[in-house]
């Protein structure tokens, strides 16, 4: 992870102005949205295991009914252990049990093999290369990867000019998340064997728009 994006999301963005910036644009709204349709393209089993890596404050459950998650086990991960903390009141609230741990997916401790892995908006933050090699080797029968597309004269991943938060606009002053594009992300899943089944978009803020992606694992591979 490059260390200007580390400093920010674990000593500069704090979770009230994350959760305030993410409403304000959709993005909170469309990734709920998004998280309730790949889950139920996944057609997990009763009591399958759901692995949310990047969870961070959990806004979208503000946004969900507890019942799409009711059936399943429930991980939920991030970087950042303050942020952990309000995702575990949100849960505490919609009467969700979680297991809830601070991870870094890109050197990861966990030794899961998840029946889904859904990460939203979280290989923008990192090396998203090796984050592929990171989320594939936890072993998932399926991920859901929610990403982030702007327009194509929009360069950067935050909007030019858009009021923010206090700590989002300190943040942004330094640290720049890197837009991943789909198509380059769809090669590399299937070179660790996971081939998109379903392709879902969702219009936000600054037209921009969410991208939700099903892989389910095709081929198994060695490692």
């Amino acid at each position: 992870m490059d260390p200007a994006l580390r400093r920010a999301w674990t000593c500069v963005v704090t979770p009230e102005d994350y959760d305030r910036h993410m409403a304000a644009v959709g993005q909170s709204q469309a990734a709920a949205e998004l998280s309730r349709d790949l889950i139920d393209s996944a057609s997990l089993r009763s009591g399958g295991h759901i692995v949310i890596t990047g969870a961070g404050t959990g806004q979208m459950f503000d946004y969900l009914s507890p019942a799409v998650f009711r059936p399943y086990r429930l991980t939920c991960t991030d970087l950042n252990p303050v942020f952990l903390a309000h995702l575990r009141t949100r849960l505490d609230r919609c009467g969700l049990a979680a297991a809830i741990v601070a991870d870094d997916i890109e050197r990861s401790a966990l030794n899961l093999r998840p029946d889904l892995l859904l990460a939203t908006l979280l290989l923008e933050h990192i090396d998203w290369r090796r984050g592929v090699e990171a989320i594939a080797s936890l072993h998932p029968r399926a991920c859901a990867i929610i990403l982030q597309e702007n327009p194509p004269e929009m360069l950067t991943a935050v909007t030019p000019g858009r009021l923010l938060p206090p700590s989002i606009a300190a943040a942004v002053e330094f640290a720049h998340p890197v837009l991943v594009p789909r198509d380059a992300l769809i090669i590399a899943m299937s070179g660790r064997g996971y081939q998109c089944r379903e392709s879902l978009v969702r219009e936000v803020a600054d037209a921009k728009r969410l991208v939700g992606l099903l892989f389910p694992i095709e081929l198994c591979l060695p490692g």
